[in-house]
């Protein structure tokens, strides 16, 4: 099996492992604050991190550190946002919400001239934001507070992304480049944690549970896996398989939580995924 294939497969299970997360950070929350909860999760992924990284920790770079940091700041931000929506909206819209974060990257890229975008991308997007419309606003009710919030998330994410992109272009390398960025939203998480979080945590069953799969799982396994095939697939790829996230996060939260998306969310949110693969093919 050649690298790409390896890599295809790798991020399908990936977006798997985020989709099923989506249900179970939201049960979590209920026993952890949002800072916490990404303290702690970003905490066992850099534990884990040390661990592998062997003697690579004594010979980081300026530019490692630098890059880290600044990433570190952008997905600390992201799921800052995401976690504090899933308090307010369901797990499947927070899914699908986020997921044009990668249909934000290119309009990104166009208002600061970075990059043209072709009208391709353009179409994408104006169904994907209808689709977005029908998914969180379908009979013509107000949009909850959460689904703000999940599309900021989805903006830092896709900003996240192009300054990921823009550094791993750079050749630094996947070790120490993840270890300071899981380090630095940690150290971020439990700073706001301590000062705007009354109670840090309580150690129910379903917190351990969800820290365990979204600590070692969904970051230090997803994000190594993530970081090392976006250097081997392009961008269009990527997006096409990144789209079945909000796909497996909705069927997960049917599974275990009995969270059913009206028929007009089903519909917005498959012309979100229908503007993400479709926008990301070549």
């Amino acid at each position: 099996m050649n690298k790409k294939i390896t890599a295809q497969l790798l991020l399908v299970l990936v977006t798997l492992i985020w989709g099923a997360t989506f249900i179970m950070v939201k049960e979590a929350l209920n026993d952890a604050g949002p800072y916490a909860f990404a303290a702690i999760r970003f905490g066992i992924a850099g534990i884990l991190a040390l661990i592998i990284s062997k003697n690579i920790i004594f010979s980081i770079s300026r530019i490692e550190i630098i890059s880290g940091i600044i990433c570190g700041t952008f997905l600390f931000s992201g799921y800052a946002f995401q976690n504090f929506g899933l308090i307010y909206t369901s797990a499947s819209k927070s899914a699908f919400i986020t997921s044009i974060s990668v249909l934000i990257v290119p309009i990104i890229l166009f208002f600061f001239k970075i990059q043209n975008i072709n009208n391709k991308i353009w179409i994408a997007v104006c169904i994907a934001t209808f689709g977005l419309y029908i998914l969180i606003n379908p009979t013509v009710d107000k949009v909850s507070i959460g689904d703000i919030l999940t599309f900021g998330c989805a903006l830092f994410f896709a900003i996240h992304i192009i300054f990921q992109d823009k550094y791993l272009k750079k050749n630094i390398r996947i070790i120490p480049f993840f270890l300071i960025q899981t380090w630095f939203v940690c150290i971020l998480s439990l700073i706001n944690s301590f000062i705007f979080e009354a109670n840090f945590a309580i150690l129910s069953n379903r917190l351990l549970i969800a820290l365990f799969i979204t600590g070692i799982g969904g970051t230090f396994i997803a994000f190594l896996v993530m970081i090392w095939a976006q250097k081997i697939l392009d961008p269009n790829q990527t997006a096409i398989i990144f789209s079945l996230e909000p796909v497996f996060a909705a069927i997960f939260s049917i599974l275990l939580a009995g969270e059913y998306l009206s028929i007009w969310g089903w519909c917005g949110g498959g012309l979100i995924v229908f503007a993400v693969a479709w926008g990301g093919s070549d």
